[in-house]
């Protein structure tokens, strides 16, 4: 399954630490793709592959460059991260790997949601068609539910993806603007969630500022090892 991260010139220097929580708690055999701009002057671990998308746009502008990534790959579905997005426990690998083989035996599925995000939605419902996926609890949101397209983590069907995305928007655009409007009038596609939660991780820009990291979210040990490493902007 490919796993894309998205960064910007301003925020780049977060991919460090993200990319060590990443394969502390995830996996190091687990390739990832990092679109950003300007090349970062550090190294990335063996199963990072960073690629520039050009000269970057300004926060107004984030949509322009996934979609020229997302028309020249085949996956039919990927998660997609964001470099604030420091995992803080171990990944649940079966669940995730479970809830990719479900986006393929239904199609309808936009995205499923890896966080709480849509379990505290207040809208959240027992998935109508399947209520249970083994031993995942299976949830939906109704399409005028809020952050409908929220891009906490979360597994995305491509092709749906492209077909609600509009170049020149920036990332509020698709959570609460212009393209999540758009997701209110397709009662087609399904956007779903778990009580479980198989993906745990804080975000360290929330309500941050540049250069400030928000690391309430990690553990003592997780902190002063990305301290020692050097990964914390110190």
């Amino acid at each position: 399954m490919k796993v894309i991260v998205t960064t910007c010139d301003k925020y780049t220097y977060a991919v460090q630490g993200f990319a060590y929580l990443f394969n502390k708690y995830r996996s190091e055999l687990q390739p990832v793709t990092v679109l950003g701009y300007k090349t970062p002057d550090f190294s990335l671990p063996q199963n990072f592959e960073y690629i520039s998308l050009g000269k970057d746009p300004g926060y107004e502008d984030w949509t322009t460059g996934i979609i020229k990534y997302l028309q020249h790959i085949d996956d039919d579905y990927f998660v997609l991260l964001l470099e604030d997005y420091w995992l803080c426990r171990g990944v649940n690998h079966q669940a995730i790997q479970s809830l990719y083989d479900l986006c393929h035996n239904y199609p309808q599925i936009l995205r499923f949601d890896l966080t709480s995000d849509r379990q505290y939605n207040g809208h959240a419902l027992p998935f109508h068609y399947l209520p249970y996926w083994g031993y995942l609890d299976l949830l939906w949101t109704p399409p005028d539910s809020e952050y409908q397209m929220s891009l906490q983590a979360g597994i995305w069907n491509r092709k749906h993806l492209l077909d609600l995305l509009i170049p020149g928007k920036s990332i509020w655009d698709i959570e609460i603007g212009e393209i999540s409007n758009r997701i209110h009038n397709r009662p087609d596609l399904w956007v779903l969630g778990t009580r479980q939660c198989p993906m745990r991780y804080a975000n360290v820009f929330k309500n941050g500022k540049q250069g400030e990291l928000i690391l309430d979210g990690l553990t003592d040990e997780d902190k002063k090892e990305l301290k020692q490493l050097g990964y914390l902007g110190e």
